[in-house]
């Protein structure tokens, strides 16, 4: 792969006003030098010491040129004698290129772009090591930002804005223009920086971007505010997340207005130590033979995030080591054993399991994710056409259309998945076709189709069609049009990998089931052809660098917060890790995490050697020892060599000239010889006459008199013997003994044997008691949540029917209220026609006659009621 560089030279101006003079008027060099510019006011020191200095590749320049070289070129690069040399990955917005790095050295800066992820992590790890060989076994630290620019909130709308990081005054990245939309607007996009040097402040800076407008002014890249954050509050294993005011930025009339803005910022900061390499031995030998037993202890304790962080670095060192394929059969393996009777699970759920092969496909498919979806994205990105299909959201004379569209965007993104082989990556090949052998073993054929559809459509190609900034295929967040046709198309194409059509639930999509049929012939195909061990399509192995020290030092430190605050019963179950993550924490100083281990860890003992069963077929004991003994009595048997002197003797005057005849035990002595004239000088004893007469006088307490005739008494009989014949019966002796010995270990070995196949049964016994007992409480479980699902319901319905019968009861008393109205309105109404037929009885007349009152006075014009009046009464 053909390597691009940018050499970018000339000489600084002098100032920001000279900055603005020198910038071309358009093209190409000047998109490149707008990218380039720094704000207003900054400058930048030629000195390669600080972090300022190290990036020209970021700073305003006279000229700059693309040119394209070979591999040649960087292979040499003399960096040896380099001290302040800076090696680092650059942000595709800084250049508009992926895959770029830029090496920084006293003789300049120089940025190189590669074709994929994994070959600038290559080039880089071997330009560091070029000029630092022995850099595993040295102690470094190593410093990684990932922070989110997520949105912004009370700008100025109807505007484009778009930000910049600078770290210690240097730019980093760079995020999208958006548009603000009643002061609001969602940018949502990652950066991840690592190879930092040591930096202690991040600063935001909000641009206005004016490209589109045709008058210019030298203040048009002045930003509207900045964002200062400290470095070290981010520090930790955890995000930070909040809202940072804008405060603003050169000028009084900018800064009012500037300071109401707000930032949203998710951010976190590392201060990896990373010792030697010959300090994580015990640690990686660990990581490398107990992986599973690791992941069966902690999967029942972890959180969601914490599964995805320990898979993320179990996959990481593991692929450094050359173990990661097996890691991820094992793991699929085991989770076809744990869905045993719920095979529509598998895969679909948090666990260990999915969340390293996740990680695993990011890490090994990225090329094959860039080849196949990378044009398809940005086709899609840059189309105006509408793909909505659902007639609540889109006009009927639109619709037509749109499913037209809809079906083009499916057919040609199935192509490219279909049709590119060439990068597809062989060790996944190799774990799919190690998944499809072992469920065919275990009966189970469609639950390796159904494992490899989980991991390679549900779990990767589907996702990074949903979301492609967050498979590095595009930096901008969709916007809600473009998200709603990836989002269409990826429903599409995971109904296809599932063999399913869509049903009454989407009856917008039910057009497309066409589609679906006529296409499955070709997805199980490409299915077989990505599964087939002995596939004849040429594919592509990783060829990325993976940093195994720093790995192991992140996988430390994320088992030591994981496991330090577990009780110590989990504690104890881990074995000897405990142990390993402390020795490492102890390397690191006193403000590294430790756990707290009890002693029956570090009691434990090492474990004693098993003599196999069939130990006496391949070497048996008795002969081998038998053999022994008799090289060593051929040893024994050996004359003595004589010595020669070299050196003259001086003669000796012979005062016995009588030979002393060697006598046996038994003979007796003569009293003559009996009785020998000893002398010693100053009436002193010799030493062993002193000791055999105290020996005699007094007996040591702890030896048996018993014991001492018995000795005495094999003494005097060995007396009367031969030498020879003396040490054939102590051999005879040893022989009995090792014999014994020898039965007694084989009697023990048997024994032990049975001791364990007895506690081998008893413990597979007890683990189908328990799976019987876990399986009785899964379903316990499943029958109490269904009853209280049942007795909610039950209250509910009961709540209803007490409000009910309340209703009914108060409806009845209305009721009898109604009836007694009703009954006094009757009442009122016979008697008013009583009265009523009573005055039409009654004669019309009228007249007028005195009437006495009370008082004995006369009125007159008393009225008589007619049949005429009666109407306006009964009214």
């Amino acid at each position: 792969m053909g390597l691009k560089r940018w050499l970018i030279c000339g000489a600084q101006p002098d100032g920001p006003s000279e900055i603005v003079s020198q910038r071309p008027k358009g093209g190409v060099k000047s998109k490149i030098i707008r990218k380039f510019k720094p704000p207003l006011g900054k400058s930048y020191s030629h000195s390669h010491d600080d972090i300022g200095s190290g990036d020209s590749s970021m700073r305003p320049h006279g000229s700059q040129e693309s040119l394209s070289i070979s591999v040649a070129m960087a292979e040499s690069l003399d960096l040896s004698g380099e001290k302040n040399l800076i090696i680092r990955p650059l942000h595709s917005s800084i250049l508009g290129e992926k895959y770029c790095f830029e090496v920084i050295s006293s003789e300049g800066s120089r940025c190189f772009g590669c074709g994929s992820a994994a070959e600038r992590d290559r080039w880089i790890e071997n330009l560091r090591r070029s000029s630092q060989p022995n850099k595993d076994n040295c102690q470094r630290t190593e410093n990684i930002l990932s922070f989110w620019v997520n949105e912004a909130k009370d700008l100025p709308p109807k505007k484009k804005y778009f930000c910049e990081l600078h770290l210690n005054g240097s730019l980093y990245a760079r995020t999208t223009s958006k548009t603000s939309t009643s002061g609001n607007l969602f940018w949502g996009e990652l950066f991840e920086l690592d190879n930092l040097p040591p930096v202690n402040q991040m600063t935001l800076y909000i641009f206005k971007d004016d490209e589109g407008s045709k008058k210019r002014t030298k203040e048009e890249n002045v930003p509207l505010g900045s964002v200062a954050i400290s470095l070290p509050e981010l520090t930790g294993r955890q995000f930070v997340e909040r809202w940072y005011p804008v405060t603003g930025y050169l000028g009084s009339a900018s800064k009012d207005r500037a300071t109401i803005a707000s930032l949203r910022v998710k951010a976190r900061y590392q201060n990896i130590l990373v010792l030697p390499i010959e300090k994580y031995k015990d640690f990686a030998e660990y990581i490398t033979f107990h992986y599973m037993d690791l992941c069966l202890q902690l999967e029942p304790i972890l959180t969601v995030k914490e599964k995805e962080e320990l898979a993320c670095a179990l996959v990481h060192v593991l692929q450094s080591i050359g173990k990661a394929k097996d890691f991820l059969k094992d793991l699929g393996i085991a989770e076809v054993d744990r869905f045993d009777e719920k095979e529509s699970l598998i895969f679909r759920e948090n666990t260990l399991a999915t969340k390293a092969i996740d990680e695993y496909m990011k890490l090994v498919g990225q090329k094959y994710l860039t080849d196949t979806l990378g044009n398809f994205i940005s086709h899609v990105y840059e189309s105006g056409d509408s793909c909505e299909v659902d007639p609540q959201k889109c006009s009927p004379n639109e619709l037509p259309e749109n499913q037209h569209n809809l079906q083009n965007k499916c057919e040609e993104v199935f192509r490219h998945i279909t049709e590119e082989y060439s990068s597809f990556p062989a060790e996944l090949n190799e774990i799919f076709s190690t998944w499809q052998e072992e469920c065919a073993q275990r009966d189970k054929p469609d639950i390796g189709k159904r494992l490899i559809c989980a991991s390679l459509f549900l779990r990767f190609l589907c996702p990074a069609i949903m979301n492609p900034s967050l498979f590095n295929l595009m930096q901008e967040y969709p916007v809600d049009s473009t998200s709603r046709k990836l989002t269409l198309t990826a429903k599409v194409i995971q109904n296809l990998a599932n063999f399913t059509q869509f049903g009454d639930k989407e009856e917008y999509m039910l057009f497309m089931n066409d589609f679906l049929q006529q296409n499955q012939e070709t997805m199980t195909a490409y299915l077989q052809n990505v599964s087939n061990p002995d596939s004849e399509v040429h594919m592509s192995c990783f060829d990325g660098y993976v940093d195994l020290p720093l790995r192991l030092s992140i996988l430390h430190g994320l088992l030591c917060a994981i496991i330090a605050p577990k009780d110590q019963a989990t504690i104890n179950n881990l074995k000897s890790l405990p142990i390993i993550l402390n020795q490492i924490s102890d390397e690191m100083g006193s403000d590294c995490c430790r756990i707290n281990i009890s002693n029956f860890i570090k009691e434990e003992t090492k474990p004693v050697y098993v003599p196999p069963k069939s130990l006496d077929k391949f070497s048996p004991l008795h002969n081998s020892h038998s053999n022994l003994m008799d090289d060593k009595n051929a040893r024994w048997r050996k004359e003595r060599k004589s010595v020669k002197r070299t050196q003259s003797v001086p003669a000796r005057t012979k005062k016995h000239t009588n030979i002393m005849n060697r006598q046996s035990s038994n003979q007796e002595l003569t009293p003559e010889q009996h009785q020998l004239d000893i002398s010693y000088p100053d009436g002193r004893m010799s030493r062993n006459v002193q000791a055999s007469t105290k020996g005699t006088s007094n007996q040591v307490p702890w030896v048996h008199p018993n014991q001492l005739a018995e000795s005495n008494m094999v003494q005097k009989i060995n007396e009367g013997q031969d030498p020879l014949q003396r040490l054939v019966q102590e051999m005879v002796e040893i022989r009995r003994e090792v014999d014994t010995v020898t039965d007694r270990e084989f009697e023990m070995s048997k024994r032990l044997e049975d001791f364990i196949v007895q506690t081998q049964e008893q413990q597979t016994a007890l683990q189908e008691e328990v799976q019987s007992l876990k399986a009785q409480l899964k379903s316990n479980e499943e029958q109490l949540t269904n009853m209280s699902i049942r007795l909610e319901t039950i209250e509910e319905e009961r709540k209803e029917d007490e409000i009910k019968l309340d209703a009914a009861m108060a409806a009845v008393e209305r009721m009898n209220t109604l009836e007694m109205q009703y009954a006094d309105l009757v009442t009122i109404l016979h008697e008013v026609r009583a009265a009523q037929m009573r005055y039409q009885a009654a004669p019309a007349v009228s007249e007028n006659r005195p009437v006495e009152n009370g008082e004995g006075e006369v009125e007159e014009s008393v009225h008589c009621w007619g049949p005429e009046d009666t109407s306006d009464e009964s009214q």
